[in-house]
């Protein structure tokens, strides 16, 4: 007779779909020209403020961090994904701060000279490519006034 754990870990039907689909092997990825959402910046007239808030609520460890042209701010790698926050006063290099509410989506390419191309063939204002010391960013608003940036990083860093 099974022990009480092994009935327990028996796979039901929802478990065994669960384990389908935990180890079926992903679609490799369609070339694209975008290669990943890089980071999340966000632009406050108090950075170290809300820093604080970030690290109080939601317990996240923002580091001030400081990088070629780029002001003090605070960051932290949420997985693939940086979080940041920038000050108003600072803006981001190259691109004038439209207003402290307006978050920065960052992509990354291994093309930046494609993007701008597609961008500026469609009519995009793009700022840049503005160097970051850690690669270099072009910058544009889209249609509602988000700022988005794309990055190739320096190989370096890949």
């Amino acid at each position: 007779m099974a022990s009480s754990v092994a009935k327990k870990a028996a796979l039901t039907p929802k478990r065994r779909a669960a384990a389908r689909k935990a180890t079926r092997t992903p679609k490799p990825r369609a070339k694209m020209l975008i290669d990943d959402v890089t980071a999340i910046l966000l632009i406050s007239p108090n950075p170290k403020k809300l820093c604080e808030f970030y690290r109080a609520t939601l317990g996240l460890p923002l580091e001030e961090e400081m990088h070629n042209g780029i002001p003090l701010h605070y960051g932290y790698s949420l997985g693939d994904v940086h979080f940041a926050i920038h000050s108003a006063d600072g803006g981001w290099p190259g691109v004038p701060t439209r207003n402290a509410q307006s978050p920065i989506v960052i992509f990354s390419t291994s093309d930046l000279k494609a993007v701008v191309e597609r961008l500026s063939a469609r009519g995009v204002k793009v700022t840049g490519p503005t160097d970051h010391g850690f690669g270099y960013v072009v910058s544009f608003r889209d249609p509602d006034g988000n700022l988005v940036s794309v990055i190739e990083y320096a190989p370096e860093y890949w």
